[in-house]
């Protein structure tokens, strides 16, 4: 692949990436400063060796002991089976704890470095793009896209003056939204925000002692918007605010697997068409699947009636639904249904089928795959559409290309790899090692085929972002919080972002047809004789309406 790789830099410099250049270097021009307020209740919580908010636990589970006095093998077979019940729990808790000691390295190197950082008045990311075009901060633990704890500890370096009770809504609405409650009107969120000051003063005074904050679904992001929105209404107009705003995506490869075929059912799903209070797709899913097992339990279906009384909701299905863009699978959506039921169950529900997850969520992975397909049905289209020219690609032994609207050449290559196996002598002890050899000059099919769609749903995520990045400058903000399918900046520029970011979206399909330019490129990289899939032909959705839709980034 390395001749590929030479020839791939060769041809992107001869592009014209200026959109790209721009976009990647205002996100490396924000300057940020350290949260010391979080910081410190973020160091003293962790010092504490108790369970905070979210963070994991200071010191491993106990692993159960074995059971049993005699070895496995002479076992009875009522034994056997307590054997393996013992076993499930057993590996459930060490993946837990390798999970969890994992988890105990970003907290403590992000408070190493929070703590470092405190003394700069600003600092700067560096950030990088991928090969599909999306950008990253080249840091672990304290920057926009890391987890909960690790977000909370930075803000912008630069603040903003709130002059009217208008620019402070979107800090209300960011509030709202960091809690939880983001699935109520905007109106009803800023209500939220104000309707909590007495709360929200609380915390901030004394978090350790008031601990509503821990109630919230990003707990460290909430508590760093309680200092601040507590600082706002004692201060009022005037206030100088630091603290990052953001409207996220209402499952954003959906939004744009609907745009790219005109989807109207998907496309108001996901809120690409104005309405009152915000639409849940994922809620959607979980209301298809309930229709048809309800109907199986009419008939009498045990396990059926066992799941309606169990309950099927969004928290079922999201992960299941969020995963469709990117080649999800049924297994993959059983996967999902296991862990959402074990974890309902471990927040006090009682199950109908006791230790057994298997089961139930191989029975509704296949309703809640089935009706996942009834609701978004364009977007497989898509997907199959892509698919096959990655194949038709792959099958020649070519790396599958297309070019974003930004101009990008993406180039997608997976070579073949080799297991390879090493018998060694280390300090008088034989080991074995094996590793993954990549094979010159080939393409694997099997990761063309399965990577292409995710890869070429998010090129387009990110040149909507480039593109939304650069009109934002041309009207005065420079201050961006970007995390591919979240657009954040100061709650007085947040007004102006959501209307750029809608336009540029809707420029971007209305100028571009994806999966013309897709087939095209493909026609002119392999020749008139290799044979390419039908372009799927397209709905009726007004891409126009996004225009309105306050859900659509929200």
């Amino acid at each position: 692949m390395r001749k590929n790789t030479k020839e791939y830099f060769n041809e992107l410099s001869k592009r014209d990436l200026s959109e790209e250049y721009r976009c990647v270097n205002a996100l490396q021009a924000t300057p940020w400063r350290a949260n010391e307020k979080l910081i410190k209740v973020l160091k003293q919580a962790w010092h504490s060796g108790e369970e905070w908010a979210g963070l994991p636990p200071r010191e491993d589970l106990p692993l159960p002991p074995y059971p049993f006095d005699k070895e496995p093998a002479d076992l009875s077979d009522i034994e056997k089976e307590q054997f393996k019940d013992w076993r499930k729990r057993r590996n459930s808790i060490y993946q837990f704890n390798a999970k969890s000691m994992s988890k105990r390295i970003q907290v403590d190197r992000t408070i190493e470095l929070a703590e470092d950082y405190i003394q700069y008045a600003q600092f700067w990311f560096v950030w990088q793009l991928d090969f599909r075009g999306r950008k990253y901060p080249v840091e672990s633990f304290m920057s926009p896209q890391v987890a909960d704890w690790g977000k909370a500890t930075i803000e912008f370096a630069n603040g903003v003056p709130i002059n009217n009770d208008k620019e402070a809504e979107w800090l209300a609405i960011h509030g709202a939204n960091v809690f939880g409650e983001d699935k109520i009107s905007l109106s009803e969120r800023v209500r939220w925000a104000y309707a909590h000051n007495e709360q929200v003063a609380k915390v901030a005074e004394a978090p350790f002692e008031y601990l509503w904050w821990t109630e919230a679904d990003k707990p460290w992001q909430f508590l760093a918007w309680c200092f601040e929105w507590d600082q706002w209404i004692k201060q009022g107009v005037g206030f100088i605010t630091h603290h990052p705003t953001s409207a996220d995506g209402s499952c954003n490869g959906l939004q744009h697997l609907s745009s790219i075929l005109l989807d109207e059912r998907a496309g108001g799903a996901v809120n690409l068409v104005p309405s009152d209070l915000p639409r849940d797709i994922y809620t959607d899913v979980a209301n298809e699947a309930k229709r048809s097992i309800e109907q199986e339990a009419m008939q009498g279906s045990e396990i059926a009636k066992q799941c309606l009384e169990f309950g099927i909701d969004r928290k079922m299905t999201k992960r299941s639904v969020m995963i469709v863009p990117y080649s999800g699978t049924q297994h993959a959506c059983r996967a999902y249904i296991e862990e959402a039921i074990e974890e309902k169950v471990v927040k006090g529900a009682a199950s109908p089928w006791g230790d057994d997850y298997f089961t139930p969520s191989l029975y509704l992975s296949s309703h809640i795959w089935a009706a996942i397909g009834t609701v978004i049905t364009a977007a497989r289209e898509v997907m199959t559409f892509v698919k096959e020219i990655g194949r038709a690609y792959a099958k020649h032994n070519i790396p599958m290309e297309w070019v974003t609207p930004t101009n990008l050449l993406v180039r997608q290559a997976y070579p073949e790899l080799k297991l390879r196996r090493i018998k060694t002598l280390i300090a008088g002890s034989i080991v074995k090692l094996a590793y993954q050899q990549q094979l010159e000059d080939t393409i694997s099919k099997s990761k063309t085929a399965s990577g292409s769609s995710p890869n070429f749903i998010h090129s387009l995520d990110a040149a909507a972002l480039t593109k939304t990045v650069n009109s934002c400058l041309d009207v005065g903000i420079t201050d961006f919080a970007m995390v591919h399918d979240s657009y954040g900046t100061h709650s007085p520029n947040m007004p102006k972002m959501v209307d750029i970011l809608r336009e540029e979206f809707v420029r971007m399909y209305q100028q571009h047809d994806v999966l013309q330019e897709l087939y095209d490129h493909a026609r002119n990289k392999l020749g008139d004789e290799v044979e390419l899939p039908p372009i799927p032909k397209k709905g009726t959705l007004n891409l126009s309406g996004i225009l309105e839709s306050d859900y659509f980034f929200a």
